[in-house]
């Protein structure tokens, strides 16, 4: 398999990661990703390069310091695509369909993947208004 992906995609700018996150971001992120990338045949990345953030950037725009994007676990990737509006829903039935992702949640220009542990064990979509506070529209399996 040939990878089309760079760790620095998956890096907000100026951050430094370290190994064992850019393992996560290669092992949780990237392969299960670059199948989708393959039959999608369209451009798709980490919006904003918003995979990896240190929770020293969290923490300095007033966050909490506990986001998925941390990597605390296995990490969070904000992914998008070329023309997301008119790709989106093709593009989030190839991420259901080809990762293990636990929680999905679809943004207006992207959609938000991670492994955090939902309360019922199963995965979940959800929807995210324009307060970004997330609405579960379903239960995947």
């Amino acid at each position: 398999m040939k990878l089309d992906f760079n760790i620095s995609e998956f890096v907000i700018r100026g951050a430094i990661v370290p190994s064992y996150i850019a393992d996560k971001i290669l092992h949780y992120h990237i392969l299960p990703m670059q199948k989708v990338r393959d039959i999608i045949d369209i451009p798709i990345f980490a919006s904003q390069r918003s995979g990896y953030r240190p929770v020293s950037w969290e923490l300095s725009r007033g966050r909490k310091g506990n986001s998925q994007h941390t990597f605390k676990g296995k990490g969070a990737v904000d992914w998008t695509c070329k023309n997301f509006v008119e790709n989106q829903y093709e593009f989030l039935k190839l991420i259901i369909e080809y990762t293990d992702y636990k929680r999905i949640a679809v943004y207006k220009s992207f959609i938000h993947c991670d492994y955090k542990e939902t309360k019922n064990g199963k995965r979940q979509l959800y929807k995210s208004g324009a307060d970004s506070k997330w609405v579960l529209i379903k239960n995947i399996n």
